[in-house]
């Protein structure tokens, strides 16, 4: 085969067996690879009644035919589960060097069940799969597991993905870090890992640097062409020149920075000093690109004299919003100490923000006290109390162990205002773009199958003029309209699981047609694009079904009502509200989903998906 390996490894970790078995033909035409064939995998082989982080719970690593190939852009994976934060289903996916070194070893992925009775790490080298001792390494963080383990193995090639304390302490939004700084963050899965008292898994492949294509030649001519395009794009250029900072001050003109936990609109002097602009002047000292990647939007920052912040990975947009304007935080340096602190326990940096931000707001409005954080004051914008809060967190300490727990959790023991202005969708908190901004953004968190994602689609470039021909994305859609909404958001969300499948970086920013060519080229494969993205929208509604046998019901898909009832007095998007229901009654009847947002019969054997009909009629 060509492409895919074609040999996944199953680990028992309870009863500490190893085996592996070929890919299943065809469910790789089906679903390709990643995460809509871990899809397929979890639905056939969990109980979506499985209590998360319980050893029954599934988690895999996945990577797709084009990872480790020439392709560009193609130097990821995923980690796909039942989240302990949401119940539902949970995907997340990583950059960096890890994905493509586990395809060198001789592996497309790897399905982990059980719980070791002592932590333990997988080693994969050259084929050769062995369990090992993790004591020494339990309560570590991930850089230092990762520096353990290249002396240990006595290869500094080595590429490790790990778990910090967070994921070992339970923080119900731990993440899994590879290369220093790359996070698999979102949706609990280092959370998983840990309750598998799994530390890390090390890869490493010495006898190949590329997998090869099956039309090698014409490959290369085609990958000349294509650069061109992936460079000429706007946004790439921002994110190569700036890093995904690059857009903060122009997200801010459209309203869509959120300022001091959605509360505000405009932050101008704020923004400037916490933008990729502000960064490149300041903290950075050279780009970081990942496996075969062109655009190279990693940031690499310098240390400081106090040696407060380490010389290391810098902070993306996400985390730079999250530590920073979330927080009404405009100092640079808190939010790269913070951003390490959050690579070095394993948690989420956008979680991490978000209940910070909440605790903010709950302290303003006296809802938690001074005693509560342990004499800390959780007033806005002060750095220490960021920085303090992140440790308490990682620890589950003092109050840090309320939340640890997600906004959602933390809300219900805090107070029942609270619950208010706790913002998640089905529990996972919101990431760092404002609906109001972008109304058919707001209907893709609302309907997104992991909870609140602005990857399930990247809808709001669409709604910034955009167009998709290949997607039948021909016209503007205008942001602050809710009119016929629904078709570019599911063709977006369609077309981001066919990335996630392959698995391939949303920042490549291609033409479908020209990745289902790259594909063609690289598997010998004939597929048309009609069946390209039919593999979109087959891995979607796999999806939503599975969380709706995890017991998601057509309440979940909704906003904060911050969004829904509360305009902004400032900022490019004042006055603005969400008008969801509406948008969301279209996008059912699109999408061939019942009143109740459940997929129809008809719908699910058009797209070959009739043996989840059983279980969804129970």
């Amino acid at each position: 085969m060509f492409g895919h390996i074609n040999k996944l490894i199953r680990v028992n970790l309870t009863k500490s067996r190893i085996f592996t078995e070929n890919l299943d033909r065809y469910d790789l035409k089906e679903y390709i690879g990643g995460s809509g064939l871990a899809a397929k995998i979890i639905f056939d082989e969990l109980d979506p009644s499985v209590d998360p982080l319980s050893p029954e719970n599934i988690l895999l690593f996945m990577t797709g035919p084009l990872t480790g190939t020439a392709s560009p852009s193609c130097g990821r994976y995923c980690v796909c589960t039942k989240s302990p934060l949401t119940g539902l289903w949970a995907e997340s996916h990583a950059a960096g060097f890890w994905g493509p070194e586990l395809k060198f070893s001789g592996y497309d992925g790897i399905i982990i069940k059980g719980r070791s009775d002592t932590p333990v790490y997988l080693s994969i080298i050259d084929g050769k799969i062995e369990l090992r001792n993790a004591s020494k390494l339990w309560g570590t963080d991930t850089y230092q597991t990762e520096e353990y383990l290249k002396n240990e193995l006595e290869d500094q090639s080595l590429k490790v993905a790990s778990i910090g304390q967070a994921g070992e302490n339970g923080v119900l939004f731990a993440s899994i870090i590879n290369d220093s700084g790359r996070a698999a963050g979102r949706c609990g899965v280092g959370t998983v890992m840990g309750s598998k008292n799994l530390k890390a898994i090390a890869v490493r492949g010495t006898k190949i640097n590329v997998i090869p294509a099956a039309k090698n030649e014409m490959l290369k001519e085609f990958l000349r062409r294509i650069y061109v395009t992936i460079r000429s794009h706007p946004t790439a250029q921002i994110y190569s020149s700036y890093g995904t900072d690059g857009i903060m001050t122009m997200m801010h003109e459209y309203g869509d920075v959120p300022i001091k936990y959605f509360n505000k609109g405009s932050w101008t002097e704020g923004i400037e000093k916490i933008s990729g602009e502000a960064m490149a002047k300041s903290i950075l000292k050279k780009q970081w690109a990942c496996y075969r990647c062109i655009i190279a939007c990693g940031r690499h920052i310098t240390g400081n004299e106090s040696g407060t912040r380490k010389e290391g990975s810098g902070p993306e947009y996400e985390t730079c919003a999250s530590l920073g304007a979330l927080c009404l935080n405009d100092d640079l340096n808190i939010i790269a100490i913070g951003n390490e602190l959050c690579n070095r326990y394993g948690m989420d940096t956008i979680s991490s923000g978000s209940v910070i931000a909440f605790a903010m707001e709950c302290y303003e409005k006296r809802l938690i006290s001074k005693e509560n954080m342990e004499g800390l004051t959780l007033k806005w914008g002060d750095g220490d109390a960021i920085i303090n809060t992140l440790h308490q967190i990682g620890k589950t300490k003092g109050f840090g162990k309320i939340l640890a727990k997600g906004v959602k959790r933390a809300a219900k023991e805090i107070d029942k205002e609270a619950e208010e202005f706790a913002l998640h969708v089905k529990g996972l908190e919101i990431p760092m773009h404002d609906p109001r901004a972008f109304k058919g953004l707001g209907l893709q968190y609302a309907t997104s199958h992991r909870g609140a994602c602005h990857l399930r689609g990247l809808v709001y470039h669409i709604e910034q003029g955009e167009r998709v021909p290949d997607l039948g994305i021909h016209k503007r859609y205008e942001r602050f309209t809710t009119d016929d909404k629904a078709f570019p958001v599911i063709a977006v969300q369609n077309w981001h699981d066919i990335m996630d499948s392959l698995i391939m970086c949303k920042f490549a920013f291609l033409p479908p047609a020209s990745v289902l060519s790259m594909l063609n080229m690289v598997t010998g494969w004939d597929m048309k694009l009609d069946e390209f993205l039919k593999v979109g929208e087959r891995t979607y509604n796999l999806k939503r079904v599975f969380n709706i046998t995890c017991g998601a019901t057509k309440s979940d898909d909704t906003l904060p009502k911050r969004f829904l009832e509360e305009p902004l007095n400032d900022g490019g998007s004042k006055g603005q509200i969400v008008e969801l229901e509406l948008m969301l009654k279209n996008y059912y009847e699109e999408r061939g989903w019942t009143e109740r947002g459940i997929p129809k019969e008809e719908k699910l054997e058009e797209l070959d998906l009739s043996f989840t009909i059983p279980r969804l009629n129970r």
